[in-house]
């Protein structure tokens, strides 16, 4: 090989036009959405099927890296719950207590909207799947999150709707 054909193969190489890459390889990715804030749910926005309508719910979120955190507090009526959940959104699988119950989740993004499938166990061997959709507004001032939910009873779908709480300054 001539020393213009080495040169030329190593500017080749060294510019990533490598055997096996693809031009998808070279584009930047694209940034994924950050949920982190304290949200309220807006009621008359928000579906909740056949189930019981909370009185309240408040979800605090901190997503640093790859760890989304997750603290909710929800009211009905006089009693109030709160759960504490965390995702890793690289598609790591991730441990939770759900409701007392191990909860297994694995997230995976469909553009800007993160998906969370997660399976918990329940009593008697049975399952219950819940497919989280979360989404932000454009202006990154509402999250809307759609869930579907499979018993062994059958399925229902829910959408939680919150806005952005301001910080007091």
């Amino acid at each position: 090989m001539s020393s213009l054909g080495r040169w030329t193969v190593f500017w080749l190489l060294a510019a990533g036009f490598m055997p096996g890459r693809t031009l998808a390889q070279d584009q930047p990715q694209p940034q994924k959405t950050n949920f982190s804030g304290r949200w309220r749910m807006v009621k008359d926005k928000s579906d909740f099927a056949r189930a019981t309508i909370p009185d309240m719910i408040v979800r605090v979120i901190d997503q640093r890296g790859v760890t989304m955190n997750v603290h909710t507090i929800q009211t009905v009526g006089k009693k109030t719950a709160t759960a504490d959940v965390s995702y890793l959104l690289d598609g790591t699988e991730s441990q939770n207590i759900l409701n007392g119950h191990d909860a297994v989740s694995k997230t995976f993004w469909d553009g800007p909207a993160l998906m969370v499938r997660t399976t918990v166990k329940l009593p008697n061997n049975t399952e219950e799947v819940v497919t989280d959709r979360w989404e932000l507004s454009e202006d990154g001032e509402m999250l809307t999150t759609t869930s579907h939910i499979v018993t062994a009873k059958g399925g229902i779908d829910l959408k939680l709707v919150c806005a952005k709480e301001k910080l007091p300054s």
